[in-house]
């Protein structure tokens, strides 16, 4: 695949574009102390990533990486921040410099989300897959020693989350845009345990380990899919906004937050009971986000506003705007 639309996969924004592969990974303009709180922006249009002290909310580093980057994840045991960069590899950058180290070997399609589990000391990658007839794989990636194990998951793989508690992680499908044609695949012992059927078109995951529940967006019919994880059966399904994308589960104070990409909105739902909250408006195109548990923030990818929406979960109003680079798609947080 040379080509696809933000609103309907994973990695390019809204009018369809192509994806150069990414370039070797260049040295940052700064470096972060270790002991900042930090948040790391992949800006898959100006091949970047800032890294912003959650602190005060302002960019303290742009890190030259090429490419388009996408999907982050972070490991702050390890100082590690991996990132899809669609190329065969999976980039790794050492968070205590915010230098480049040496990229996973993992493949030779484009690579979608992303998920660690910092407890197995595991990272997975999913593969979207455009091709008729062939299967997109999963990788997992020993994080100690990068060993890669791969196993046949889907088509087009779209979003990952990792449950550190049952050992299992879970993969989004995003299905061949037929109505209720969206899936999730359970992955247990480096191998698919089984599939759930969910809505159309599913895209963002978040799994909360207290409450046995998995939230899946399904941007093709406009709602989110909640799961008990441990009968993999579903609860129920909650009407949010248009095209959402991507979902982060604050289990603290039990509420999950939905970027709807295009009314430029978060849906926050109530994980008790499963209703909406509230809508926050927030900048164009709001993609990834992620909660900063220490300091009760969400952080708000919004690809065509170039920022990142600050919202306060203790009153969900948006408390900062961040500039950063071109297009940010994804957000992850280093405590």
């Amino acid at each position: 695949m040379t080509s696809a639309c933000f609103g309907k996969y994973l990695l390019c924004l809204t009018a369809c574009c192509s994806f150069p592969l990414i370039q070797s990974c260049g040295g940052g303009s700064g470096s972060a102390p270790p002991t900042t709180k930090r948040a790391y922006v992949t800006n898959n249009g100006g091949g970047t990533i800032s890294v912003i002290d959650t602190t005060n909310n302002t960019v303290i580093a742009t890190i030259n990486v090429g490419g388009s980057p996408a999907a982050i994840a972070v490991d702050p045991q390890a100082n590690r921040a991996f990132f899809t960069d669609l190329s065969a590899n999976i980039s790794v950058l050492d968070t205590s410099s915010n230098s480049d180290l040496s990229p996973i070997s993992v493949g030779t399609i484009l690579w979608a989300g992303l998920a660690i589990d910092t407890v197995a000391k595991k990272l997975y990658a999913a593969e979207f897959s455009d091709a008729p007839g062939q299967t997109g794989n999963v990788s997992v990636i020993n994080t100690a020693n990068n060993a890669v194990t791969p196993l046949a998951a889907g088509r087009k793989l779209q979003d990952f989350a990792a449950d550190s508690t049952t050992g299992r992680a879970y993969v989004t499908d995003f299905g061949d845009g037929a109505p209720g044609n969206g899936s999730v695949r359970v992955i247990e012992n480096n191998a698919v345990l089984t599939s759930i059927s969910s809505g159309t078109q599913s895209h963002g995951v978040d799994v909360n380990p207290a409450a046995s529940r998995l939230y899946v967006t399904n941007l093709g019919d406009n709602t989110v899919s909640v799961f008990n994880t441990s009968t993999n059966t579903i609860v129920t399904t909650v009407n949010v906004g248009n095209t959402p994308q991507a979902v982060a589960v604050y289990p603290a104070i039990a509420r999950a937050y939905v970027t709807n990409e295009a009314d430029n909105t978060v849906t926050v739902l109530d994980t008790a009971n499963n209703t909406i909250v509230t809508t926050v408006n927030v900048g164009n195109s709001p993609q990834g986000l992620a909660v900063d548990t220490a300091s009760g923030m969400v952080y708000v990818t919004n690809a065509s506003s170039n920022s990142v929406s600050v919202i306060d979960s203790s009153n969900n109003t948006v408390v900062a705007t961040i500039a950063v680079g071109s297009q940010p798609v994804r957000v992850a947080i280093a405590p």
